[in-house]
This record gives structure tokens, C-alpha cells and sequence, in this order.
């Protein structure tokens, strides 16, 4: 579809969907509204069981199974980011220390 800007669509999840090009200077906005039934998690979050600076001597494959990786092209992000950035920016935070 093609909508005028400030126009809103509203789909189900299941919509195979791409933006266009953003030929504005001005970044797009988006709001993407999900849900994830309580129940369909892992049994342990690994992530958050073993400790940041444990993690990051793993393997690159470990860190992926525990968490540390996205479904590509987006799901498993943290504020937008690939979780592994959150190792990363620790150590650059360390090193600054």
C-alpha cells in the first residue's frame, strides 16, 4: 500500500511487509506492538544466568546459544540492537576504567 506520511496501517502480525526507501532526511517511525504468551519461553534464561564477564570468554557459537544472537532479521534485539553490542560495550566501558 502506498500511504501518504502521518498515515497509519494497521495489519495482523502475520503480513508479509518491507518499507520503502526513506527518501526524507528525518528517520522513519514505527510502532510494532507484540505479545509472546508468558508460557512460551525458554525453561532458564541463559542470558541472564551466566554473568556478562563469563560470557564474553565463551565462544562466539556459546554466547549464541545462550541468548547472545538475533532470529534474523531483528527478533532477540535489545533497544534495537544485537545483543552481542552488550558485551561489546562493556568492555569498552572496562577498558575505559
Amino acid at each position: 500500500m502506498t500511504m501518504p506520511s502521518g498515515s497509519l496501517a494497521i495489519a495482523k502480525g502475520t503480513l508479509w511487509h518491507r518499507g520503502g526507501a526513506n527518501l526524507s532526511d528525518r528517520p522513519r517511525l514505527i510502532v510494532t506492538p507484540q505479545y509472546c504468551a508468558g508460557w512460551v519461553r525458554q525453561l532458564e534464561n541463559m542470558s541472564l544466568a551466566i554473568p556478562a564477564e563469563l560470557a564474553k570468554k565463551l565462544p562466539e557459537r556459546a554466547r549464541e546459544l545462550i541468548g547472545y544472537s538475533i532470529h534474523p532479521p531483528f527478533m532477540g534485539h535489545v533497544d534495537g540492537v544485537h545483543p552481542k553490542r552488550l558485551l561489546q560495550a562493556q568492555a569498552i566501558g572496562q577498558q575505559k576504567c
